[in-house]
């Protein structure tokens, strides 16, 4: 409750105003509400050195349609009930004049509904405990219609004047119990209907089994009737359990209203099974089991055959990469042994050739020498020049075999 701490006006006319100024500024955005009658009652208890409060309530009073609801209004400190008025009325229902439509008047001691609204008649009342200050309205029979915010104006004429004003928001909710039936079979399973008529606003519903967990369903259908009502409906579809209890919820989860209804399932509504329809899924089964594992054989089998072909092509692959490496060494050591050996020979070649040089050289100037000499023997002997040409030859080749057997010269040529 938001609650204005009370003024006391001064006698002075001009302060009187002054005070009703500054008390209309700050509760500007409340008495746009207010019709001019109020507003008038207000300013004629200040005019008469009145003492003002004005309260607002923070929280809204929640009524069920068909149900009735108490509108709290009270004065604090309040023992007597000379010259008290009460008015209640509603900021959002006027006559034709646009004056608020009273919705209870007491006056006099007395109720005095003569200018009441005619959808309220017969279904308000005060509290009988005026003389504690309690002026709570009782509201019988709560419709849609009555929703809204409703003013509770209080005037005290003795000792002192005094106004008071609380301001109570009314919502209205409209709830009944869902009704569940069954709706045909599923397979297996039972179809379940919940249905729940004459709700406001939009409620939700839920399918609930026997342990409170929430059933998945279908979509809820909703739809409104002649009156504005919502009519929800939802269907789900449940197997053959131990309890076979199932609860229908639909609430208000904003104001805190639920109703639900629990269904038992008897066991001979679940529809009976015949053995074709659970022999042929089973014969299915075991058929692509058989199919599956006469597959899953074959497979393994020419996985191995595959890993072995695997296996010996890796082998000849290694040894055919040993071989191969094996051979490069060889035909390196050999090639490296080749050019060794050329370069061996080469060079005995060289030295051969050298020495030939010199040999070819010595064997030169021997024959030189023994020309000079047969020549001068010649000479000297006064022999004839020309001889038998068969015994000049063999005498010849006897020289040159005698001399190359004495020379080592010549032996040394000959055998190289």
């Amino acid at each position: 409750m938001k609650k204005a701490s009370p003024q006391r006006p001064s006698v002075d006319l001009f302060n009187e105003f002054s005070l009703y100024l500054i008390f209309a500024s700050t509760c500007s955005s409340d008495m746009k509400r207010y019709s001019s009658r109020s507003l008038g009652l207000i300013l004629i208890s200040l005019l008469l050195e009145t003492e003002t409060s004005h309260v607002v309530s923070s929280d809204p009073v929640v009524a069920v349609a068909d149900d009735d609801v108490i509108l709290p209004c009270s004065l604090l400190n309040f023992t007597k009930s000379a010259g008290l008025v009460v008015k209640w009325s509603r900021s959002n229902l006027t006559d034709t004049t646009g004056k608020d439509k009273v919705v209870h008047f007491y006056r006099d001691a007395r109720d005095s509904n003569v200018d009441q609204d005619e959808s309220y008649r017969g279904r308000t009342s005060l509290f009988k405990e005026l003389k504690n200050g309690n002026v709570s309205l009782k509201l019988s029979r709560v419709k849609l219609s009555d929703e809204g915010n409703y003013m509770c104006y209080i005037l005290v004429q003795e000792p002192n004047s005094l106004v008071h004003e609380t301001v109570i928001q009314l919502i209205v909710v409209a709830v009944s119990n869902p009704v569940i039936s069954i709706n045909g079979t599923n397979g297996s399973g039972v179809v379940l209907k919940c249905e729940a008529k004459s709700w406001y606003p939009k409620p939700e519903m839920n399918w609930l089994d026997s342990e409170r967990q929430v059933l998945p369903a279908g979509s809820a259908e909703t739809r409104r009737d002649t009156e504005g009502l919502y009519i929800v409906r939802r269907h789900v579809t449940v197997n053959k359990k131990v309890t076979n209890t199932f609860t229908c919820r639909v609430q208000l989860q904003k104001f805190n209203f639920t109703r639900e209804t629990g269904y038992n399932i008897p066991d001979e509504m679940f529809p009976t099974v015949p053995w074709v329809w659970i022999a042929v899924p089973v014969l299915i089964v075991c058929v692509c089991g058989l199919v599956f594992g006469f597959m899953w054989i074959k497979y393994q089998k020419l996985r191995k055959k595959i890993d072995f072909a695997d296996q010996q092509i890796q082998e000849l692959t290694d040894e055919l990469d040993s071989s191969r490496i094996k051979s490069d060494q060889r035909i390196k050591e050999l090639t490296d042994e080749l050019d060794t050996r050329e370069q061996e020979l080469t060079e005995q070649l060289a030295k051969l050739k050298q020495e030939r040089a010199a040999l070819v050289s010595s064997v030169d100037n021997g024959c030189h020498r023994f020309s000079f000499s047969r020549t001068l023997s010649m000479s000297l002997s006064n022999k004839p020049l020309r001889r038998n040409t068969m015994a000049h030859s063999m005498t010849e080749k006897a020289d040159v075999k005698e001399d190359e057997e004495t020379n080592p010269l010549h032996q040394t040529i000959r055998t190289t």
